[in-house]
C-alpha cells in the first residue's frame, strides 16, 4: 500500500528562511510559458518589457502587500534534471538545492522561502514544499518544490515565485516577543482581566489568514495564557498580535503550539465531550431501492436518545447549512428517533468512505493534518431556495468545510464526493487553489480524475464508467472522461466547445472555462486506462502529480511535466501512451488556430463595452433548437469579440450581460437582440451554423 506522510515544520520560528542573490532578475507581467532554447529542459515565464529595480532598494509595506496579495508577476519554472551535486536529506539541504539554481527560477537577494511541509511517498519520492514570503506576508500562489528520489538526489524542481520584491526585513518593522506579550497584557488590563500569567516559554510566531481575504496570510505573534473565559472548556487562550504590535483576537485551544493555535482558528466543537456510538440505517436510493449503512454518532451520555451525526475518530460533524452561513451557528444534524434526512445519511456515509480511502495512503483528513471536517447539509442559495450543488468551501473557523444539497442524492456519487475532497487535497499540496483559466481547469481535472479513481477502487469497479456523477442516474451525469463531446466539452485545445482564457474570473465565464476545459486532463486519464494502466497505478501517479504541481502550472507546462513525473514514478511502460494522449489533447497549442474543426461552425459577437469585457461580465450562449444543453463563450484576453464553436446545426442565440449587480439576457430574434422571452421565439430566430463557417451576429 502506498503511504503518503506529510511532515510539518513545528513552528514558524523553527522554520528555515533563505535569502539569496540574483543578478538581473526581471519582474512583473502575467507569465506565459515558453519552451527552452538552451537544451536545459527548463520552462520559464517570459517577462518582456519590464525592468528590475535596484538590488539595494526596498518597497513600502503597502507596495509589498499589493504584490503579495495579488501574486501578479509570479514566474513559473520547471527543471527536470539532476541539478544539484549534494544529497537532500532535510529542509536545509533542500534550500541549498534551490540556491544552486537561483538564477534560473527568477529569485534575487530579497527572495525568502520558508518550509511548508515535507511529503514522503513510501519507497519512492520526497517533496519539499516552500512558500515565498515578502515581509510579513506570504506571496499569493508562490511556492517552490524540490523533488528528491530514494537515493536522496534532487531530480526536479517546480517553482512559482515573485521576482524583485524588495520587502523590508521583518525584524525592521516587526515587534519582538516581549512587545507582543506586553500588547497582550495591555489588552487584558483594558478588559478588566487581572493576574493572568503569560506562558512566555510557549510564545511563537505563526501565520494567520487575513480577515475576509481567502488564502492570503500574514505573520503574527501567538501568546498563550490560561483560559479565563467561562464560555469555553478548553484550557488555554491563544492571543494574536500583528507585526505592528496590534492586538487582533484570541481563540480557545486545548494546548499551546497545537495545529489550531498555529493556524489562527479553532473548531469550536469538542468531539471527546460526548458518548461515541454507531447506528445502522436503511437509506433509500434514487431508483427506490434500499441500502443498509452503519455510521458513527454522538450523544450526550449513554442513556440519551438524542443522537448527532458526528464521528469523533475522524472528527467529522454534520450541521445545517443555512444556520452556519447566515449566523455562524453550528446546528448539528440530530434526532431523538433516528429519523435523519435520507440525503444527509448518504452524504455522511460516503464522505467517510472517501476519508478512509485517503487515510489508507497516509493522508489524514482532507488536508492531511487531521483538521476537523464540517459537512453542511441542505445547501440553499441566498434566497433560501434549495440548490442542486455540492462543493468544497475552504477552511473556516477551524474546520475544512464541505456543502451538500437536499435536491439530489450526492451521497450516491462517491466520485462527486471524492472530487470535492480532492479540491482540499490539491489546495493543500499546491499551497493555493488558483482557480481560473488553465490553472483552474487543471485543478478541476485533477478532482475529476482522482474522484473517478476513488469510485473505481472503493466500490471495486476497475473498469469504471468514466463518467462523473452517474451514480444516481443518467440524468445526473455531469461529464464524460472518454467522450467529452457528450457533455459539451472539448477533446483538445481549440476543439469544438473549447473555452478561451478570461482576463477576470467570473461566474459568467466559468472562471475562464474551468469546468469546460477540465476534459483536457480527464481524457488523458481515460487513455492511460486504455493503455493498460491500472486504477491503483493511476492513483499513485496522480497523487505524485498533485504533490509536485504549483498553482501556476498551465497546460503547456503540464505537457513537459506529466511524462517526466510518469518516468520518476517508474511507470515507464505508459510514458509513450501518455505522450501520445498529451499530443492529441494539443496542450502546447496556445493560440486560436482560427480553422474550425470538421463538423463544426461558429458564431461571433462583438461587445462595444470594453470595460465589461475586461471585467468578465459578458457571455454568448447557444442553445440547440431541441432545447437540450448550452454552449457558451466570451471574449478572450485582449479582445471584445466572443466566438462560440458548436457542431453544425440549428440554435437559439443569447447574450448575457452583468452590469451594476444585475444580469440581463438578450435573445437574438432574427434581426437583432431583444429582451423577449427566449421561449417565445419563433423559427425566424433560429441561427443556422454551417460546417466550417463563422456567422457574425450583430454587435451588442
Amino acid at each position: 500500500m502506498t503511504n503518503w506522510r506529510r511532515r510539518y515544520a513545528p513552528t514558524i520560528l523553527a522554520s528555515i528562511i533563505l535569502a539569496f542573490v540574483l543578478v538581473g532578475a526581471t519582474g512583473c507581467g502575467a507569465p506565459q510559458t515558453s519552451a527552452p532554447s538552451d537544451g536545459t529542459g527548463e520552462i520559464t515565464a517570459k517577462d518582456e518589457g519590464t525592468q528590475s529595480t535596484d538590488a539595494g532598494s526596498t518597497e513600502s509595506s503597502e507596495g509589498v502587500y499589493d504584490k503579495a496579495l495579488s501574486g501578479e508577476g509570479v514566474v513559473s519554472t520547471f527543471i527536470h534534471e539532476d541539478f544539484f551535486d549534494g544529497k537532500v536529506t532535510d529542509a536545509d539541504s533542500a534550500l541549498k538545492a534551490i540556491e544552486s539554481v537561483k538564477y534560473r527560477i527568477g529569485g534575487d537577494e530579497t527572495t525568502k522561502l520558508e518550509i511548508e511541509s515535507q511529503n514522503v511517498v513510501e519507497g519512492g519520492l520526497s517533496y519539499y514544499i516552500f512558500r515565498q514570503r515578502a515581509g510579513d506576508m506570504l506571496v499569493h500562489s508562490a511556492c517552490v518544490k524540490v523533488i528528491v528520489n530514494k537515493d536522496q538526489k534532487a531530480i526536479g524542481l517546480l517553482s512559482a515565485i515573485l521576482p524583485d520584491v524588495k520587502a523590508p526585513e521583518l525584524e525592521k518593522w516587526g515587534v519582538t516577543q516581549q512587545q507582543a506579550e506586553d500588547a497582550v497584557r495591555k489588552h487584558l488590563e483594558g478588559e478588566g482581566v487581572k493576574d493572568v500569567d503569560i506562558l512566555s516559554d510557549a510564545s511563537e510566531q505563526t501565520i494567520i489568514p487575513l480577515e475576509d481575504v481567502a488564502e492570503h496570510y500574514r505573520y503574527a505573534w501567538v501568546v498563550y495564557t490560561k483560559n479565563y473565559l467561562d464560555d469555553f472548556e478548553m484550557a488555554y487562550l491563544a492571543h494574536y498580535i500583528n507585526e505592528d504590535g496590534d492586538y487582533l483576537y484570541a481563540i480557545p485551544v486545548v494546548e499551546p503550539n497545537n495545529s489550531e493555535a498555529l493556524s489562527g482558528d479553532t473548531a469550536n466543537w469538542d468531539f471527546d465531550a460526548m458518548e461515541a456510538g454507531e447506528e445502522s440505517f436503511s437509506v433509500k436510493l434514487h431508483d427506490d431501492s434500499s441500502k443498509e449503512i452503519t455510521v458513527p454518532v454522538l450523544k450526550e451520555d449513554e442513556d440519551s436518545k438524542n443522537e448527532i451525526l458526528a464521528d469523533p475518530k475522524r472528527k467529522i460533524l454534520c450541521a445545517d447549512y443555512a444556520e452556519y452561513i447566515n449566523s455562524q451557528n453550528i446546528v448539528p444534524c440530530q434526532s431523538e428517533d433516528k429519523s435523519f434526512d435520507n440525503y444527509d445519511l448518504l452524504a455522511y456515509e460516503t464522505f467517510i468512505r472517501v476519508w478512509d480511502f485517503f487515510d489508507a495512503m497516509g493522508w489524514k483528513g482532507p488536508d492531511s493534518n487531521g483538521t476537523p471536517t464540517l459537512l453542511l447539509m441542505n445547501y440553499v442559495n441566498a434566497q433560501g431556495e434549495p440548490e442542486d450543488q455540492a462543493f468544497y468551501a475552504g477552511r473556516q473557523n477551524g474546520f475544512q468545510v464541505f456543502a451538500f444539497n437536499h435536491v439530489n442524492p450526492d451521497g450516491e456519487n462517491i466520485d462527486i464526493i471524492g472530487h470535492e475532497f480532492t479540491h482540499c487535497v490539491t489546495g493543500t499540496t499546491m499551497t493555493t487553489n488558483l482557480y481560473l483559466n488553465d490553472y483552474g481547469a487543471i485543478n478541476e481535472g485533477m478532482s475529476d480524475v482522482i474522484g473517478n479513481l476513488v469510485e473505481m477502487l472503493v466500490e471495486d469497479r476497475p473498469d469504471g464508467a468514466w463518467l462523473l456523477g452517474e451514480g444516481s442516474g443518467e440524468e445526473r451525469t455531469l461529464r464524460s472522461m472518454k467522450d467529452p463531446h457528450a457533455y459539451n466539452q472539448p477533446e483538445f485545445a481549440w476543439d469544438t466547445y473549447y473555452a478561451p482564457a478570461a482576463i477576470e474570473a467570473t461566474d459568467l465565464n466559468d472562471n475562464g472555462g474551468v469546468h469546460i476545459n477540465s476534459s483536457l486532463l480527464n481524457i488523458v486519464s481515460y487513455k492511460l486506462n486504455q493503455a493498460g494502466m491500472k486504477p491503483e497505478e493511476q492513483r499513485n501517479f496522480w497523487m505524485n502529480v498533485a504533490l509536485a504541481m504549483t498553482p501556476r502550472m498551465d497546460f503547456p507546462q503540464m505537457a513537459e511535466f506529466l511524462p517526466w513525473c510518469m518516468e520518476q514514478t517508474e511507470y515507464l511502460q505508459y510514458v509513450d501512451a501518455l505522450k501520445k494522449a498529451i499530443e492529441e489533447a494539443k496542450y502546447t497549442v496556445t493560440t486560436d488556430p482560427e480553422t474550425l474543426v470538421a463538423g463544426s461552425g461558429a458564431v461571433k459577437v462583438e461587445f462595444t463595452d470594453e470595460q465589461l469585457c475586461k471585467d468578465g461580465y459578458v457571455r454568448v450562449a447557444l442553445v440547440p433548437s431541441s432545447g437540450e444543453g448550452e454552449i457558451g463563450s466570451w471574449p478572450p484576453i485582449g479582445s471584445q469579440t466572443a466566438r462560440v464553436t458548436a457542431p453544425a446545426g440549428e440554435y437559439y442565440a443569447a447574450v448575457i450581460i452583468a452590469k451594476d449587480g444585475e444580469e440581463q439576457t438578450l435573445a437574438y430574434d432574427g434581426s437583432g437582440w431583444s429582451t423577449a422571452d427566449p421561449e417565445g421565439l419563433d423559427e425566424k430566430s433560429i441561427v443556422h451554423i454551417e460546417d466550417g463557417k463563422t456567422l457574425e451576429l450583430p454587435s451588442v
